[in-house]
């Protein structure tokens, strides 16, 4: 996984959205007023994307990057294959016809 800064990164930011969780939580309990827990709910939910979005460097830099450089193909398919179904495009990507990039480019006259 990541080195030890960026795993101490990851884990404040999780300490963080805890400690936010928590505080929407005690809203809840108290009857705030609605808007104020989405506005809250929102900005759990953008810090959740952030945390994602660290994540996903760390790993494309590490263990995705290691993977792409072997002499396995297996291995390098499976990371690609890995990283299409976290962003839903698996059954896209099996359609795809290989070594052809899928989609068609048009002409600049189309």
């Amino acid at each position: 996984m990541a080195n030890r800064t960026t795993k101490r990164d990851l884990l404040n930011r999780l300490k963080t959205i805890e400690g936010h969780v928590r505080g929407v939580q005690r809203m809840v309990e108290e009857d705030a007023y609605c808007i104020d827990v989405i506005h809250q709910v929102k900005a759990i939910q953008q810090a959740l994307e952030r945390f994602n979005a660290a994540l996903l460097a760390e790993h494309l830099n590490t263990c995705v990057t290691t993977a792409i450089r072997s002499e396995d193909l297996r291995e390098r398919e499976r990371v690609v294959s890995e990283l299409l179904q976290v962003f839903g495009a698996a059954g896209d990507a099996r359609a795809a016809p290989r070594g052809g990039g899928g989609r068609k480019r048009r002409s600049a006259a189309a």
